[in-house]
């Protein structure tokens, strides 16, 4: 499945408005903000239709998931937008994140726990707000719901900082290595990030991730950071190949990277990240700039190249030039 959708679901009280444009969309936030209430909302239109007093509109099929025969009702479905409550027991299972995986559907999650078997974005992590009190809705009586991103992650940089920290143990790694004059060590894995910042506290710090798929530990990580005095900056783009699709090394049409959701098909990529790695594949192959993610290839470290690719990088965390 593939595409972004307009979600639209109202009654006679509330009125939801969600984009949705990725496999895995979590909601998360405070409680008594209407997620358990949309869940509601959407089963009781399945249910009973128009007589529910209820509208969705979308271009696709929505539709709730319980733990009644979820196996097999998951089984059966393509090309819809699935939602979940946070009750339904098979939420953490290996099961279920087994079935997501080349699945025709979109997820939408409402869960306020991290579900770390799922690889799921930074960007795609949202609460529900009130937005009846504006300007936009101040002629209508309804409490209206909008989506918001609950983390904006707007790296200011440590100034040439001690360690850099990479989610990565291969090409990323490499990469950044080389950027930064061997300052790098890797967390063998975004579970791992964590401990990692947390071993080397006392020195200042930039932790590099891959945001396309470290949504289920981005809570824990920005929590440590805001409640202690660790000097660690967090970057998160979507992968180490975004970057270098980004670079301009290769001829990439902009839509790959400006409307990703038309590419990455959540049948054969469980994350962007699994998309833009097999896509980078794909159009180097049998050229000088073959990508593995295993080994990164001379190329991507001469300095050209890794002048290109540290061009789309933030400025502020970039290594000053005469830092060795």
């Amino acid at each position: 499945m593939v595409g972004k959708y307009e979600i639209v679901v109202y009654n006679n009280k509330v009125h939801y408005f969600l984009t949705i444009k990725r496999n895995i969309t979590i909601l998360q936030g405070d409680s008594a903000t209407g997620k358990t209430e949309l869940i509601r909302l959407i089963q009781e239109h399945e249910t009973n239709g128009t007589s529910s007093g209820i509208t969705l509109i979308c271009d696709v099929k929505c539709t709730v998931l319980t733990a009644v025969d979820w196996e097999l009702r998951l089984s059966s479905m393509n090309s819809q937008i699935v939602f979940i409550d946070e009750t339904a027991g098979f939420l953490r299972s290996q099961r279920f994140a087994e079935l997501v995986k080349g699945s025709d559907n979109y997820f939408v999650i409402v869960s306020r726990d991290a579900l770390s078997q799922l690889p799921y974005s930074v960007d795609e992590i949202y609460g529900l707000r009130n937005v009846s009190d504006t300007q936009k809705y101040k002629t209508y009586k309804r409490i209206y719901n909008e989506m918001y991103k609950l983390y904006h992650l707007d790296p200011q940089g440590t100034k040439d900082p001690e360690v850099i920290i990479t989610e990565d143990s291969n090409s990323g790694y490499e990469f950044f290595d080389t950027l930064y004059h061997s300052r790098c060590v890797s967390a063998h894995g975004k579970s791992n990030v964590y401990d990692s910042i947390r071993d080397v506290q006392d020195k200042t710090m930039l932790a590099i991730v891959d945001g396309a798929a470290f949504g289920s530990e981005i809570g824990k990580v920005l929590r440590f950071l805001e409640t202690s005095n660790v000097n660690c900056t967090l970057y998160a783009p979507e992968s180490f190949e975004y970057l270098i699709l980004s670079a301009g090394l290769m001829d990439v049409p902009k839509g790959i990277l400006q409307e990703t959701y038309l590419y990455a098909d959540s049948k054969e990529f469980m994350s962007w990240e699994e998309y833009y790695s097999s896509y980078l594949a794909d159009i180097t192959r049998n050229t000088v700039y073959q990508y593995s993610k295993q080994r990164l290839a001379e190329v991507y470290k001469t300095q050209g190249a890794v002048s290109k690719i540290a061009a789309v990088m933030p400025v502020a965390i970039l290594p000053n030039k005469d830092s060795k």
